[in-house]
C-alpha cells in the first residue's frame, strides 16, 4: 500500500514537471529554479523512483523520463539563470563582430555556469540509466 502511494506521489510530481517542461522554449542554457513546480531533489527521487519500477515495453516513458532528468540540470538558482541570460546577450552581440572573444566578467560568469550545467547534465544521464538498468552506451541515443 506503501509503495503505490510514494508511486502516485511520484506520478504527481513528474506530471506537474512535465507541464513546465512543455512551456519552456528550446534553447535555454539556464533556467531559474523557481519555474520547477516541486523542488529539484523531489523531482530528481520521483524520476528515479519510477525508471527503478518500469518493464522494458515502457520503452518510450522511459526514454522521456531519462530525457527530463538530464534537463532539470538546466534549472539553477534563480540569479544564475539571470547571469547566463545576461552573458548570452553579450556573447551574442559580439558574435556579430567576426571573432571576437567574450572579455566581460557576465560572459565569463555564464559559460562557467552552463558549464557547471553541461557536467551536471553527464552525471544525471549516468544516474539515470543505471536507475532504468540500461547500458550506458545507450545513452546518446536517448538524448535526441
Amino acid at each position: 500500500m506503501a509503495g503505490t502511494r510514494v508511486l502516485a506521489v511520484a506520478s504527481r510530481i513528474l506530471r506537474d514537471y512535465g507541464r513546465v517542461l512543455g512551456q519552456i522554449e528550446p534553447g535555454c542554457a539556464a533556467l531559474p529554479r523557481s519555474f520547477l513546480p516541486h523542488p529539484r531533489g523531489a523531482i530528481q527521487e520521483a524520476t528515479l523512483r519510477v525508471l527503478a519500477t518500469l518493464s522494458p515495453a515502457d520503452e518510450g516513458l522511459r526514454d522521456a523520463l531519462i530525457r527530463g532528468f538530464v534537463f532539470l540540470a538546466q534549472f539553477v538558482d534563480d540569479d544564475e539563470a539571470e547571469k547566463v541570460a545576461e552573458g548570452q546577450a553579450q556573447m551574442d552581440a559580439l558574435a556579430l563582430e567576426a571573432g571576437a572573444q567574450p572579455q566581460s566578467p557576465q560572459a565569463h560568469d555564464a559559460l562557467r555556469i552552463v558549464n557547471q550545467i553541461k557536467v551536471e547534465m553527464e552525471q544525471a544521464l549516468m544516474q539515470a540509466c543505471q536507475a532504468a538498468k540500461i547500458p550506458l552506451s545507450r545513452a546518446p541515443s536517448l538524448l535526441k
